[in-house]
Parts: structure tokens; sequence; C-alpha cells
């Protein structure tokens, strides 16, 4: 019996054992120094409001674009048409955890060809959470961040939505959702199939133009090839057996095809996403407990990628698989002196990748990700007390993670003497927060959290010169965060500032010929200042701007360079909104829109020794406009209105798959981009 055999046992007797469960939308408390993104829900302390129809306007190829354009401090990553991915405040990738209710989401590619956001849907979204810093102990390995990205539930009214787009570049998208039931039972289902052709950026090259004097450039088909197509299908089960039970079941299943990705050497030709979620809630127990519930989830993802778009002398493909099992009990308990959320989580991956011959279908690499197994176990205690005009929160967590590679480490030098890493952490966050008026807030906190190597950091079998470093450790984040809050009757205004310390950053090396991956120690320091003002005849104004700057204490072996790689440059935004159109109903009737202006400075305080390249500052038109008439609801909208030439961010991470070295391709973003979408609901 392995090892992780031998502990599920241990894990499920814990989880039943305890008395705690994954908390509610609604009592996240009032001390954590994040930003709230949330769609049709109330506003609260700490929140930054979107409508839903604001997400309706934009054109929405995928979540990450939808993070970028609505806040500041949110830089997206462009890969390609699809399969974006984001970072903040410096913190990116693997450094920026990506949630799906609660759950770890993570993509299969160790080159994150599919980073977590593209695989949800927008039909599923309810609201999206955005934490800034390390101060909710409720999460596991998260280091600067995390994104949660929180799904529809069933209603017991039957009600749904029909949605329809097209925009520039062949695109297309079409899906509905329904929901219904009874008082005791309630379901939800939906669908969604989008498409699109290689878009253009503003000087008119395609996406395949990319990879234009480059190794694997396209071929004939490769340049005819659409940028993806892709189906979600979901569906979920609400069951209320009494007035303070809820029992959750869910599903979503996806499946894309032909995904183009000329950063890199391949694309993808095929992937499957498969997730699922059991999760049960009782509240008001007594006084023992507020809120108590159950989680199991489930998210695997099957990634193919391959170069038969490519033109190249021997294709190969690969053939890799990431499966998250994991699950958590949590339990909240109003003391009347305090506040505590305490619980258990537990995390479980299967990690392994396989490289072939095309043309023969001989297995040329059995273990470039070498089965990885991580098992981690946590437990956590948060207490959060409210004076009357003071409020303190204190947290703390502890990780125990263990980490093994099951098939054999054929590159690898420097190897442990089981391939078995176990790692034990203990992170926590104490906050403040100060009202010295009703309109203003003054708060602050230090927190600490780690993050844990990767399959692929740790165990990565590319080549004889290109593998992992089993012997990296965890890298920690001790942050210091403050700002000040004005919320006004016409206007508001936030300023918030933040310092973090990086004990054994993980970060790219090449010595010796070898690519692999090495600690250092590097510092983050930055800020945002956003404040909107609300202006006669339904027009409000928004503004906003966010910096931060990295730099490393201790380099690489041959990197020469002091600045951190992946961080991103200034960005300001401003937007003048119109909304003359009431909440939803039968007499919602009104026109709405947004016309924003985005502009970033050069990347110039940029690492060239990992690849890293300086990009030209840039200022981006966008104009979004829509019409409801009761149940219906006409958007249109151009981005990039000027069709400049621009690209948004850098990413230096290496081509796992591809075994290439550093200086990925610059993918440039799309030229003007004009939409329209149609929806009914009722």
């Amino acid at each position: 019996m392995s090892y992780y055999q031998m502990q599920l046992p241990v894990i499920a007797a814990a989880l039943l054992a305890s008395t705690t469960v994954h908390a509610v939308e609604g009592d996240k408390g009032l001390l954590r120094l994040e930003t709230i993104v949330v769609t049709a829900s109330p506003e609260s302390e700490d929140k930054q409001k979107i409508e839903e129809r604001t997400l309706r306007t934009h054109k929405v190829v995928d979540l990450a674009e939808i993070l970028s354009d609505e806040l500041v401090e949110v830089q997206m990553i462009r890969k390609s048409g699809y399969g974006n991915e984001v970072s903040m405040r410096g913190f990116g990738q693997e450094n920026l955890k990506v949630m799906l209710d609660g759950g770890t989401l993570e993509g299969a590619c160790g080159s994150r060809k599919d980073p977590s956001l593209s695989h949800i849907n927008m039909l599923t979204v309810q609201d999206i959470q955005i934490q800034q810093g390390p101060f909710d102990v409720t999460r596991p390995g998260y280091l600067g961040g995390y994104v949660d990205v929180i799904t529809r539930k069933p209603q017991q009214a039957f009600s749904g939505e029909l949605l329809g787009k097209a925009g520039s570049f062949d695109y297309y998208s079409g899906g509905f959702s329904v929901t219904g039931g009874g008082d005791k039972v309630q379901g939800l289902l939906g669908f969604n199939y989008s498409e699109s052709g290689q878009y253009q950026d503003g000087s008119g090259k395609r996406l395949w133009q990319v990879r234009q004097g480059m190794a694997a450039p396209y071929s004939l088909s490769g340049q005819q090839s659409k940028a993806f197509q892709k189906d979600d299908l979901w569906s979920k089960l609400q069951i209320t057996p009494t007035a303070n039970q809820t029992i959750l079941l869910e599903h979503t299943y996806g499946k894309a095809n032909d995904i183009l990705t000329p950063r890199v050497a391949f694309d993808i030709e095929k992937e499957i996403t498969q997730m699922s979620k059991a999760s049960w809630e009782v509240r008001n127990l007594g006084s023992w407990s507020k809120k108590l519930s159950l989680s199991f989830y489930r998210n695997d993802v099957e990634h193919n990628p391959y170069q038969g778009l490519r033109t190249v002398a021997a294709p190969k493909n690969n053939i890799a698989s990431r499966v998250i099992t994991g699950g958590g009990v949590q339990n909240i308990t109003d003391a009347g002196f305090a506040t505590f959320t305490y619980g258990l989580d537990t995390l479980y991956e299967d990690w392994w990748a396989d490289t072939y011959n095309s043309l023969n279908g001989v297995k040329v690499n059995d273990s470039l990700i070498p089965s990885v197994r991580s098992l981690n176990l946590g437990g956590y205690l948060q207490a959060e007390k409210q004076f009357e005009r003071v409020t303190v929160g204190a947290g703390i967590r502890v990780d125990s993670l263990t980490q093994e590679a099951h098939e054999n480490l054929q590159f690898t030098k420097t190897v442990t003497s089981t391939n078995r890493k176990t790692d034990t952490l203990v992170g926590g966050q104490l906050s403040l927060k100060y009202y010295p008026t009703d309109q203003i807030t003054l708060f602050g906190g230090v927190g600490r959290s780690y993050r844990t190597p990767t399959g692929t950091e740790r165990y990565l079998q590319g080549s004889s010169t290109f593998y992992g470093n089993p012997n990296l450790k965890p890298t920690a984040n001790t942050e210091l965060d403050v700002g000040v809050k004005f919320d006004h009757k016409q206007w508001k205004l936030q300023v918030k500032g933040f310092y973090s310390e990086l004990t054994d950053f993980i970060y790219q090396q090449v010595s010796g010929g070898v690519q692999s991956y090495t600690n250092i120690d590097a510092y983050l320091w930055g800020g945002d200042i956003k404040g909107s003002v609300q202006l006669p005849v339904d027009f409000s104004l928004d503004a906003g701007a966010a910096w931060q700057q990295g730099r490393k204490k201790t380099r690489p072996a041959n990197n020469y360079s002091d600045n951190l790689g992946q961080i991103a440059p200034l960005k300001t935004r401003m937007a003048l909104n119109y909304n003359n159109a009431e909440p939803f109903g039968q007499k919602d009737t009104g026109l709405f829109g947004t016309f924003e202006w985005v502009h970033s400075n050069a990347a110039t305080e940029i690492d060239n020794y990992a690849g890293e390249k300086s990009l030209g500052a840039w200022d981006v038109f966008n104009l979004r406009l829509g019409y409801r008439y009761r149940f219906v609801t006409l958007n249109v909208g151009v981005d990039n209105l000027f069709d400049k030439i621009y690209t948004s961010a850098n990413s230096y991470e290496w081509d796992v798959v591809g075994g290439t070295g550093a200086n990925p391709a610059i993918v440039n973003e799309p030229g003007r981009f004009v939409y329209g979408s149609l929806s009914f609901k009722w």
C-alpha cells in the first residue's frame, strides 16, 4: 500500500470528525484586505460591485480579459486568442491561485497553455472574488493572493437566459442556462459553444505570423485554422431537506479543440475538462455553530498538445493529465466576544505527461511529468472581533505537504533519496480596521503565506539539459498592507500600499548548460488608487492607477539583473459610464454604456537574462453600449477603437512541453474588435 493510500482513511476520518465547513458568501467578515468583484449581490465592506449586465457588455472570450479590463491592479498575460492568464501586484501564474467555488483549479499543461481561468465558462459565473495579499487563512497554498470564481446556484423560480454573440475575426458564441424547481429540489442546466478565427493585431498580422522566423512555424493548414473551438455543458442539483440545510451536487464538462498557442512550439489538439463538486451546509445549529458545511470536489483536466499545425521535421505530441481532488469541513461560531472560523481541508493531486513521436506513435519520453503526486493536509483558525470603531482580526494556518515523483527521474542529477519531499508550513495574519467616521476607514495588516513548488518545478524530465529541482524549497511571502477608504454619497476613494518580502522565491535558472529552477530572495512593493464620482444625468466617472516594482536580493546563476521578472509597469484606467436602466424586471428599460481609456507605461525595468523584452507604452480606448427593453438586451462594443499595435504584459516562463528555453514569442493584443450580443431572459 502506498503512502497516499495509507493516508486517505486518516483524512476521511478527520473530515468526518471535525465540526467545520466551507464558508458561504456574505460571511467573509470585515477584516480581509481584499477587493471583491461581485455581480448581482449586495454591496458590503471592501467590495467592488460589477453588475451582471456589465459582464455581458464585454466580448468575453475568456475571464482573464474581464478581470484585466475591470480592475486596474490586474494585468493580463496574452498567450493567444483564448486561454490567457492574469497577474496582480507582480504575482502571476503559480503565485496567484485560481479557485472554483473555493476548490483549487489548475490546468494540465506544464507550459501553462491552459491556465486555470480558461476552463471556466462565463455563463456559469455569479461573482468573482479577488483576494490581495496573505490575509485569508481559510484558503491553502496561495502566495500573493487568489481569484475565486463563484458559480450560479439553482433557484426555485423558473428562469433562464438565451445569449448569442458575434464579433470580428469570425468570433461566435451562443448558449443558454435554465433553472427552477420546487420547495425541496431545484435544478440548473446550461450549455455554451464558442469559436473564433485568428485575430489580427493593429498592424494586420494574424496569430500564425507570430511564429514566422522562429522554430515550429505554422504550416498552410495551421495558417488557415481557427483560433479555438469550445463546448461547455454544466448541471446542478440542489436539495433543501429542511429550512436550514442545503445539499448541492454539480458537474461541468468542457471540450476544446485546436487552440492555437503561437507563443510556444505546440498547439492544443484537444482538451477535456471535468469538474465535479458535492457540498452540504447546515445553518444555525445553536450557540456552537452559526454555519457548518462540508465540501468535496474533483477537477480533472486532460490536455493534448501537438504539432499537427506546424512545419517540423519530427512532429511530437503529448498526453497530459492533472487530477485534483480536495475537500474540507469548516465551522463558523459566534462566541459573543468574537467570531471564530476554523476548519480542516485536504488536497490530493496526480499530474503526469508523456511525449510521443506523432509519425509512428512511439513514446519518446515516458516521464515528461513523472506522475507527481501531492498530498496537502491543512488546518486553520481565524478570529474576528468588532468594537465600536475598531475591528481586529487574527488567523493561523498549518499545512503539511508531501510530494513525490512515482516514475524514474531519468535526467535529474540532484535527486533526493526517495524522490519525496515533505514540507510543514505555518502562516497567519493579523489585521486591523479603524473607522474614525462613518465615511472613512483606515486599514492595515501583516500576513505570511506559502506556495509549494509545482510538480514540474521539482520533477520535470524534459531532457538531459532541462529538468526540475527536487530540492526546491517552498516560497514564503511576508507582506505588510496599509490603506484608507473614503465612502461618501456622491464619491468614493481608496488608496492601498503593500510591501512583500519573498523568501526562497522560485525562479528559473540556466547553469552549466542546464535549464532548471532555483530559490532566490526578493521583494515587491507598490500600491493602487481607485475612485469614482457620481455625475449629473445618470453619468458616473471611474478612475484608477496601479503600480508595483520587484527586485532580487539574491540572483540565479548567470543572471546579472536586479529586476524581478514579470512585473507589470504602471497601469491607469479611466471610464465614463452612463446608466438610466432600472434593475432587471418586467419594467426594466433603458440605455447604459462605458467609454474607457486604459494606459500602460513602457516595460523597461525587465529581467533580460530571463528572456524578457522591453515593451512600449500604450493607450487603448474601448466603447461599450447596451439597451434593455423588458426581457431583451442588446449590447454592442468596440475594443481597441483606434486599432493600435500593443502588447499587454511580459511573460517569460519556459516552454516545458517543447523543451525550449527563455525568449518565448511576444503575442500582440487584437486590433480593432467590433462585437455585439443579444440576450433574452425570463
